[in-house]
């Protein structure tokens, strides 16, 4: 996308539908979903294979099920998305509720950071956007960098709106490093992408299938004596989630390599299993084979 058609679409395009009502956007959200399943068919085949591979005990009939459930969401979370851009501070609070957050206010006393890790389950963008305001941890999140620069800019300015502070992965070690307060970090780290290399990666079982794992949370955690968490994101009705944190360790300095990495893709299969279709399908998760 040209850097001139960019703020074009933006603002004449993307910027409008963030301010209409959500009853207009769920309606907008089912032409998206027509779109992209019957007409598109975007990114079918990797959707399709990814679950097959998954849930090898599933017939043809109850993958497409999944399938088309999973279009329906994603239409959801585009429109979702794009409302974020311009959400009020009560509104992201009513629809992105914290069920435990007192496990967090607990560590905060104790002057204790804390690692929540998560994966792209039902609207992570929700999550962004509404947790640093109901924290009293420093919150900040770790992402990859849009290629382009001009919605990678817009997308940061959306989540660091309300408190949180963006980071991208590579920027999270040197944050750290060169961290002078006192003052309790809350990390919201996403991982479940595709290792850069498979070589460095940690394997393990997932969804009946070799996977590899960046071991950075892991890592950081270890290094900075941090408690880890897994923070899962459940639907609770259409346009409303609620988040729910299991703890994963609290003494990471006594673990066996890998541990925490084995924790969070227990907990992330789990709520998989109850829901496919809100995880991101279509996303190539499995690109590497182990090494």
């Amino acid at each position: 996308m040209s850097k001139l058609l960019s703020p074009i679409i933006y603002y004449v395009l993307v910027i409008p539908i963030s301010h209409l009502p959500f009853g207009v956007l769920y309606f907008v959200s089912n032409i998206v979903y027509f779109l992209l399943y019957y007409i598109v068919g975007y990114r079918k085949k990797v959707v399709r294979d990814n679950l097959k591979n998954s849930f090898p005990h599933l017939d043809e009939i109850e993958i497409k099920d999944i399938e088309r459930k999973f279009y329906r969401h994603f239409a959801d979370f585009l429109v979702e998305s794009t409302k974020s851009l311009t959400i009020s501070d009560k509104a992201i609070k009513e629809r992105c509720a914290l069920i435990n957050p007192e496990i967090l206010y607990k560590y905060y006393e104790e002057g204790k950071s804390v690692i929540v890790l998560c994966g792209h389950y039902n609207n992570w963008e929700y999550y962004a956007v509404g947790i640093a305001q109901q924290m009293k941890h420093e919150t900040i999140a770790a992402y990859r960098p849009l290629k382009n620069k001009f919605f990678d800019r817009v997308i940061l300015k959306s989540r660091q709106r309300f408190g949180m502070k963006m980071l991208s992965m590579r920027g999270v070690p040197r944050f750290f490093a060169n961290r002078k307060s006192d003052k309790p970090t809350l990390s919201i780290m996403m991982n479940d992408q595709s290792p850069g290399n498979p070589k460095t990666a940690y394997w393990n079982t997932f969804l009946n299938q070799d996977t590899g794992w960046m071991k950075g949370a892991e890592k950081l955690a270890a290094k900075y004596d941090q408690v880890v968490l897994f923070g899962c994101i459940r639907k609770k009705k259409r346009g409303f989630y609620e988040v729910t944190f299991y703890p994963i360790s609290d003494d990471i300095k006594s673990e066996r390599e890998g541990y925490v990495l084995d924790r969070h893709a227990e907990y992330l299969e789990m709520v998989i299993k109850e829901h496919p279709e809100y995880w991101l399908w279509s996303h190539k998760r499995w690109k590497h084979e182990k090494v």
